[in-house]
């Protein structure tokens, strides 16, 4: 069995779910969790991507909204590629999917993840965001669901305090907008 303080070193900042419609997503988390207000990234571009070790594919919007001290992701996969969603959801299915943490050191979390038997699922950079990496790992068994690693940027962080700003006294109105 594996130690899960030793899977989870850093506090989570976020969990994601994966939905077919991201604009009735984003309306039904604010109606029933008070979650948001949601911001969407349309048709994120990633760079080096990579699925399970290869080159890869990926046609992906996302939404962040905040609950409290999490931030929530809602993300949408337009296409039919192989990806981390897919591998736990057909198209038109909707569930949590993974959930995030910082790492200082992306590489060193990679391998560290990969010691304990986790799979590296995905690997990117993000040009927009000044080319913060990120990377996925298969921890559906033992968490059942995955787990997703940005590395700790400035940048990164203030779009998260961003977020958390923008959802401080949020009366619900405009649940979904552009960022």
């Amino acid at each position: 069995m594996i130690d899960l303080d030793r899977i989870s070193p850093h506090p989570l900042v976020q969990v994601c779910w994966a939905v077919p419609d991201i604009d009735e997503a984003a309306q039904r988390f604010a109606q029933t969790t008070g979650a948001g207000p949601f911001f969407m990234s349309p048709h994120i571009a990633y760079a080096d991507l990579t699925y399970r070790g290869r080159p890869a594919t990926l046609d992906q919007s996302s939404a962040f909204g905040q609950s409290g001290d999490l931030q929530i992701e809602l993300l949408q996969q337009h296409c039919d590629s192989s990806s981390g969603v897919r591998d736990m959801y057909v198209p038109g299915e909707s569930g949590i999917q993974h959930m995030t943490w910082f790492a200082p050191d992306l590489d060193a979390e990679i391998d560290r993840m990969n010691s304990l038997g986790f799979d590296t699922v995905m690997t990117a950079s993000v040009p927009v965001m000044q080319g913060m990496r990120l990377a996925w790992f298969d921890t559906r068994d033992p968490l059942g669901v995955m787990v997703e690693v940005y590395e700790d940027t400035d940048l990164m962080r203030r779009f998260y305090a961003r977020i958390r700003k923008a959802a401080e006294g949020w009366d619900g109105s405009d649940p979904l907008r552009g960022l």
